[in-house]
Formats: C-alpha cells, structure tokens, sequence
C-alpha cells in the first residue's frame, strides 16, 4: 500500500540514518541568528532593476530587515565543492534559503555537520535540492513559498507550446544569420486549434495552463492521482484520463506538471517515449530527471520528437557539453520559467513573513511546510487550491456550499466533513462501550468497528445503533454526509449529524485491504507519492 510504504520509510529513516531523531524546534530561541542565503548571481544585470531581488546581489531585498534585528545574513552564489563559500557556514548556519533556481543540495552529509540548523526555506517551489528522509530524521523544518510562481510557470509552458508548434526557433535564427527561407519553417509550422494537449499532473500550475489553452479550442486531457470536480473540469474544458500510457498517444502536445520523485525520475524513458504519437511536443518546466536525457536526445534526433522545450535540466546548471544543448529540434532555455520580477517579488516576500513568523515563534501557513519538525506534512496533498476546497465542500467556512462530496476512501483527509460514500464492508465486530456513567439511566448503545472500502482503500468506520445491523461483511452500503474524525493517531469515519447509512445493490468494485488509511501515515506523507 502506497501510504503505508511511504510511513514505513519514514519511520526507517528516523532508526538508520545515522543522524540523530530529536526533534530541532522550529521556533527561534531568542539572540541572533545566522541565515545563508544561495542565489544565482546577478553580475551586471543587478543594478538594471530595483525589483531584481531573487540574485544574490538582490538577496531577497531582506538584508536591511535582517541586520536591523540584530542577525547576520550571509549571501553567496558559490554553493559546490569542498571550499565553497557554503561549506564555510555549514557548521554553524541557522536557517539556510536555497532557490531551485541555482540550487545548493542538501545532502544527509551536510545535514549532519549542520549540528545549529533548523530551518530550510526554498526561495520559491520544490524541495528536491533537500534530502527530505535526511531533514526529517534530524528534526528540521523545510519549507517553501507555495504558489508563489504558478502562474509564471503556467505562462512559460504556454509560450513553450506556441514556440513549438509554430516552429519559431528557425524562423528567428534566420533574421538573426542574415537568411530568408520561408519554406525551411512552414514545412513543419502548425496552427494550435484542433490540437489535442495533455498535462501529465494537474495541480495548480496544470490547471492554470489548461485555463489559458481553453480559448485556443484545443482537446484538452488531464492525467493525476486526483480527479477535477466537474465543475473545475468544465471552467477547464479538459476531460481526464486516468490511464497515463492511454492519454500519451493521443497527445500531439505533452506538458509536465509533476514533482522530482523516486516515482517519478526518469518516468519518460525510452519505453514510453515510444508509445507517444511521432511528431509530438513535449514540454518540461517541472524538472529534467522525470526525463530519461539519452531517451529524449536519441527521439529529437530520429523525429519521434518533434520539438523538446524546457527550462530544467538534469544535472542542473547544464554543463557545456550536455547533449540537450545541442540536439535538434529543441527550445531550452536556463531555469528562467519562475523566477520573472513579479515572482521573485512573491517569494521574497514569502520568505520573509516566514522568518519573521520563525523569529516571533508563529506557525507558517501549512501548505508552506514540506517537512515540519522532523514530520512529513499532510498539507502537500490538503492545500491544493480549488482541490481542496472540493474536497472538503467548503464545509468549515462557507455554509451555503455545504453540498455532499462524493469521493473515494484514498482522498479522505483528517477534519474533514460532507462525504458520501459507496463501500463494502470488510468486516464488522460490535466494541464494547467505555466510560463512566454519568446517571442513574445510562442510554444503552451499540457501537461497531467496521472495516470498509472501496478499490483505492479501506478504513475504519464506526457505526452505532441501528447502523450496526445494517455494517454486515461483503454488503454495499452508501455512507450519506460522513466525516473524518481522529482517535489515537487513526482516521475513522462516522455519519455526521443529519447523515445516514443505506444498503445498496452490491457494487462492482474489489476493495483494496492493503490500504488501511490511519492519521499517523498521513502525517508521515512520503513526497514521493505526492
């Protein structure tokens, strides 16, 4: 089972990594702190723009805030090797701000000799410069500035497209050298409408590219661990395809929108390379691992490829001799797509709130937290823009919106309300009641924990009452208006008041037992099942 490995591995890491477990509180104990800052250098272009604050010249444009509360802020560009200017200030950092821009790895081996760190705040989006299992065993907090460069993102994948689909490239290098050869760019020059685009992932950035493709009246798929709800899919225009090798040939345009994991590095090899349709566009400004770099340089090469754009490589910066750079059909830029003014201004300022909330012993906004206090974070499934506000209907903050949600066991998340469900019971044994009576005529009640799932997974259900007549193993029923409550570190679900329980016609589905969803696995999230 997915969320039980990724808790196991979790829990492996704290017993064997070698580092110590206790946790390194994230709030500041008071006196000064020693914050290194690692950004890509601005050099000349520094001075050009008062707002350029995401070089190391720049350096957030937090100095002035940082020096006059007494800490010391150390910012340097030099990140590798043994004497680099980083190494210098491992041993006694506080708080380390990387960008994945010009990313300094965190490694488990610098993670051990920084015996004062506590924090890791990502000037920007992503945390795979960070040894996640490292950071967790050693109590570190690690975050970054969410949603601070989505739309940058989602805007750069667009001009990636058109770039590529009305082959640009040749045409500009033409004017460029002193040429005129129409033919030589319309041969291969495509109109954008009619085009069938597939967003491998669809979080946010894969939603607001497939808002911004929606006027362009192209096809549009989808593939993720999670379904839209119909209304996002139909402001989107993307219908979903739950089988990634089914969607992939009928894509004449593939966009990535997924995170680095173990799952996910090299998941474009040249097995799958070769299921997608000859000619395809392929676009990549998530990261140059999910690419197999031979696979793609060998299907530019052959035409199975018809134009590769990205801003991402692997190993990043790209050495001089990295064969993208020089493979056909292709429109590689440095990792450029969100790190424009306006969203460098976003996650400086992000950065700073979070260090402030850091000095003032405050919590930061939890879709922010990667790691938090040596745990793995719910919040990277929970926060997930209007995902969330499907899942839990809005139930909390907006009454009027408080409409049932019907979603599967594998999407139940802690606090949450409004469910309707389709499971089989598993299994079913009657509990006896605890706790002391507090009069003469206690109320008798019957209580049971039930077993109960679907195809994505089980958990445990208690019913009360006339329910438990109704929890009979291999029955279908429907649990109408339920909810997540926690006990003892598990998840269980329960009706919620005004809901209730009903036998339905035996459904189709086989339930996946493996799956037995707790609150403790979900607090350990594994980011590679993110």
């Amino acid at each position: 089972m997915a969320m039980k490995r990724a808790a196991s591995t979790t829990i492996q890491a704290l017993a064997s990594s070698g580092i110590s477990s206790s946790t390194r509180r994230l709030h500041a104990s008071p006196g000064s702190k020693k914050i290194v800052g690692v950004f890509y250098k601005g050099n000349e272009y520094a001075s050009m723009n008062p707002n350029f604050v995401g070089c190391a010249e720049g350096a957030l444009g937090i100095r002035d805030w940082l020096e006059s509360k007494g800490h010391q802020y150390i910012v340097t560009d030099d990140k590798d090797g043994p004497d680099c200017e980083l190494e210098k200030h491992i041993h006694d950092m506080h708080v380390l701000i990387p960008t994945p821009f010009h990313p300094a790895y965190l490694t488990a081996e610098r993670i051990k000799r920084a015996k004062n760190l506590q924090l890791v705040v990502t000037a920007g989006i992503g945390s795979d410069h960070v040894d996640l299992k490292a950071a967790a065993a050693a109590g570190l907090t690690v975050a970054e500035v969410t949603g601070s460069n989505t739309v940058s993102v989602a805007e750069d994948q667009l001009m990636r497209i058109l770039i590529l689909t009305r082959n640009f490239l040749p045409g500009y290098r033409q004017v460029v050298n002193g040429e005129w050869n129409v033919a030589a760019i319309a041969y291969r020059a495509y109109d954008l409408e009619g085009k069938t685009v597939g967003t491998v992932g669809c979080g946010r950035i894969g939603r607001l590219l497939l808002q911004r493709l929606k006027p362009f009246n192209c096809n549009l798929l989808y593939h993720d661990r999670i379904k839209m709800d119909p209304e996002l899919e139909n402001q989107t225009g993307a219908k979903f395809e739950e089988d990634l090798d089914a969607m992939l040939p009928k894509c004449d345009v593939v966009v990535t929108n997924l995170p680095l994991t173990e799952k996910t590095k090299e998941m474009f090899d040249k097995e799958r390379i070769a299921k997608l349709k000859k000619g395809v566009l392929i676009v990549n400004n998530s990261r140059g691992a999910l690419m197999d770099t031979q696979a793609v340089v060998d299907a530019c090469s052959s035409g199975h490829i018809g134009g590769y754009s990205g801003d991402v490589w692997y190993p990043q910066p790209a050495p001089k001799d990295h064969p993208w750079r020089y493979m056909p059909n292709q429109a590689m830029t440095p990792h450029i797509s969100g790190t424009t003014i306006d969203a460098q201004l976003r996650y400086a300022a992000g950065v700073k709130d979070m260090l402030d909330r850091y000095f003032k012993g405050e919590e930061f906004p939890p879709q922010n937290y990667i790691v938090k206090e040596g745990m793995y974070t719910s919040f990277r499934k929970l926060n997930l823009g209007s995902r969330f506000a499907v899942w839990l209907g809005m139930a909390e903050t907006k009454s009027a919106m408080r409409k049932p949600v019907f979603t599967k066991v594998d999407q139940l998340r802690p606090g949450t309300t409004g469910h309707n469900l389709t499971v089989k019971v598993v299994s079913a044994n009657m509990v006896v009641q605890k706790g002391r009576p507090d009069g003469p005529q206690v109320r008798q009640m019957r209580i049971a924990e039930c077993l109960i799932g679907d195809e994505t997974g089980t958990i445990l259900f208690t019913a009360r009452n006339d329910q438990v007549d109704l929890m009979k193993p291999d029955s279908t029923v429907i649990l109408r208006n339920a909810k997540i409550d926690m006990f003892k570190g598990s998840m269980r679900l329960a009706v919620d008041k005004w809901g209730r329980v009903e036998v339905t016609e035996p459904a189709s589905f086989t339930v996946n037992e493996e799956n037995n969803l707790s609150l403790v696995e979900y607090e350990l999230v594994n980011v590679v099942e993110e």
